[in-house]
């Protein structure tokens, strides 16, 4: 029995080896044959600039390089800017990658180490739910949070946003276990994303103030001063330009905003009418997160996962490919309806994924303006089911010691 014991690891090891070269494997050949990764191009790009040409990534150069690299020509008039918008530390994370020349290896490396991470991530959420689906359900999360547009464009382009879902979720997960500092320390790690995931940080942070779970706090700070400490010493003068280089792609990019899409439809009174609804989201959710910040662990949960599926709503500047993020509250809710439904609740869950993928992918293929057409129905669609499981998830636990979550 020992001696099998001490194989285990072995064929683990091996089994994760030809899983990880399968997936680098399938992924090469795809980024051989499609175009794609817009965002890995600005990362690549800017990491070799760096490297080899002793410039900073967030300057023309680089920006220069991405636009050839994605359009085939850099300069044209209506292009986005394409300028890296990563903090130094999390670009230096990308440094190993331009040590390779060839972009389609570093592209399929890249996308490979993506994919583990939503793996890992549908996995991280399942145990902060402490929820264990059937293998049919479980299977379903996995492929949805893959196959679904918003997966599968995220990954195509190499949008690093992915591995914010891994962070936050982790950090879930740490607080369930009462692991306040690793929580402190993924959260500070997540804040890359800032325009994506700030007020989900905000507010785990404005919770664990009233939870006085002040061990979340130190490491949280520490974290981010180690951090620009040690880009300042590696590149003492990258703070300025990277600030300019999320500027000008905040000013030249294509992103959105309710505001503008409504000014589109009705140029008189479009952007007026997003100033209100964004204003009337923002006061619910200032709501939800007062009436929150002294409940358990369960109502913490279910205000973060409506921070973030809100949070397009702001009128903040955003991009329906980083919605991969409400894979988490989608996770939550489908726990909850798993708690609720009890027998009824795989088919129940079944439904729900195969609508939302089959609605997302028709608008894929027949919307005409996809990124325009793409920006409300998701973010709605799981704010509206947050409502429907909130009675469930907020109230009913209370009373019902078997719940899905132990409050902390």
């Amino acid at each position: 029995m020992r001696r099998l014991q001490s194989f285990y690891p072995i064929v683990i090891a091996i089994f994760l080896i030809v899983v990880f070269g399968g997936l680098f494997w399938a992924n090469l050949r795809y980024t051989r044959n499609q175009k794609g990764g817009t965002d890995f191009s600005i990362y690549w790009t800017s990491a070799r600039t760096l490297l080899y040409d002793d410039a900073t990534p967030y300057g023309e150069l680089a920006s220069l390089k991405s636009q050839n690299l994605i359009y085939g020509l850099a300069g044209q008039e209506g292009e986005p800017p394409s300028r890296l918008d990563l903090p130094f530390h999390v670009e230096t994370l990308l440094l190993p990658l331009g040590f390779v020349s060839d972009f389609q290896t570093a592209r399929a490396t890249w996308m490979t180490l993506l994919e583990i991470s939503l793996i890992i991530s549908v996995f991280l959420s399942l145990r902060s739910l402490n929820w264990i689906p059937i293998p049919m359900v479980g299977a379903a999360l996995f492929l949805f949070a893959i196959f679904s547009v918003n997966g599968l464009w995220a990954l195509i382009q190499g949008n690093a946003v992915i591995l914010s879902v891994l962070l936050l979720t982790g950090a879930l997960l740490a607080l369930r276990e009462n692991q306040d500092e690793l929580a402190g320390i993924l959260l500070a790690l997540a804040t890359f994303k800032f325009l994506t995931v700030g007020f989900y940080l905000v507010f785990i942070l404005f919770w664990a103030v009233f939870q006085r779970r002040r061990r979340i706090f130190f490491p949280f700070i520490m974290t981010l001063v180690i951090f620009i400490v040690i880009s300042f010493f590696f590149f003492s003068n990258w703070f300025l330009p990277y600030f300019r280089a999320i500027y000008a792609n905040l000013k030249f990019g294509d992103w959105l905003t309710p505001g503008l899409i409504f000014k589109d439809a009705l140029p008189f009174v479009g952007e007026k009418l997003g100033w209100v609804l964004s204003g009337f989201l923002a006061i619910v959710l200032l709501s939800e997160w007062w009436m929150a910040r002294k409940m358990e662990f369960q109502r913490m949960i279910w205000a973060a996962s409506l921070t973030l599926a809100i949070t397009p709503m702001l009128g903040l500047p955003t991009y329906p490919q980083n919605y991969i993020v409400l894979l988490i509250p989608l996770i939550f809710c489908l726990s909850i309806i798993s708690d609720r439904w009890n027998k009824s609740a795989p088919m129940v869950i079944s439904g729900i994924l195969v609508s939302l993928f089959i609605g997302l992918w028709l608008i894929a293929i027949y919307a005409i303006n996809k990124t325009t057409a793409f920006f409300f129905p998701l973010p709605v669609f799981v704010i509206c089911l947050l409502y429907w499981v909130r009675w469930w998830a907020i109230v009913a636990p209370r009373n019902k010691p078997e719940s899905i979550i132990t409050p902390l």
